[in-house]
């Protein structure tokens, strides 16, 4: 288990605190029942109901749902517009930005997998967050193979099978949060860049297989999102200060 991530309740005012210096994540533990989705719903557009509805089960079209719609509240609140009147729109990698109101300064991204959402906001700087399932059943050794960097793949296989599971993961979601950061999320391929994990701590730091120097002017953030989940932050900046709150309906 990774060392412990403080997640706070926060007060009215700490929109006001984000800044070129200070990252903002927010931890939504997301429902499986239409109530949370109905509380959003109206804020989406065409579009969003749109693709919520091609989802085939339920319970994913509720998550997407309360997903979105929590990301245009806090970006309503951080921008001062109500979230229905937001204009939003995804690049061909599936990160979102804001084009109305036009505001180039703020920066984010989301994430969520069964049961959670992890959100992240700055300000200038470029960010990608990641979350992802502990106890989910993965073939972490064939995808690493696949898709890792041949040092990555040859570590984990020493590894025991608990452990395994538990790397991958964190290597996987900081690969994640770091190819979403630069806009190109997983066709920029996983095994151009190497992971190196600070096992006393939350931090870790990333290579370019292709170009070594790249990586160096960016933080890699792993986060204890829980029991059951896993999360990582990746920021385009040297220094950053890290809020972690927890959303509340």
């Amino acid at each position: 288990m990774l060392t412990s991530t403080h997640w706070a309740n926060p007060s009215p005012d700490i929109f006001r605190s984000l800044s070129p210096g200070v990252v903002h994540v927010w931890r939504v533990h997301l429902d499986r029942s239409p109530r949370q989705a109905a509380l959003y719903r109206a804020d989406l557009s065409e579009g969003e109901r749109a693709r919520a509805e091609r989802y085939r089960l339920p319970h994913h079209q509720y998550q997407f749902i309360s997903t979105r719609g929590i990301l245009r509240n806090l970006i309503g609140h951080y921008v001062g517009i109500p979230p229905g009147t937001l204009g939003l729109e995804n690049n061909l990698q599936g990160k979102p930005s804001l084009t109305e109101p036009p505001h180039p300064a703020l920066q984010f991204n989301v994430s969520h997998t069964s049961g959670m959402a992890l959100l992240a906001f700055t300000v200038e700087h470029a960010v990608g967050i990641d979350v992802e399932q502990v106890n989910r059943n993965v073939s972490d050794q064939d995808i690493a193979t696949r898709y890792f960097s041949p040092q990555e793949a040859a570590y984990l296989a020493t590894l025991s099978p608990d452990k395994r599971t538990q790397e991958f993961l964190t290597y996987w979601t900081c690969k994640e949060a770091y190819l979403k950061m630069q806009g190109i999320g997983l066709s920029g391929g996983m095994a151009q860049c190497e992971i190196a994990l600070d096992q006393d701590g939350l931090k870790a730091t990333v290579r370019s297989t292709h170009e070594p120097d790249r990586g160096n002017d960016c933080l890699l953030f792993r986060i204890n999102a829980g029991q059951t989940h896993i999360g990582a932050l990746s920021v385009g900046c040297p220094s950053v200060e890290v809020l972690f709150w927890d959303w509340k309906d």
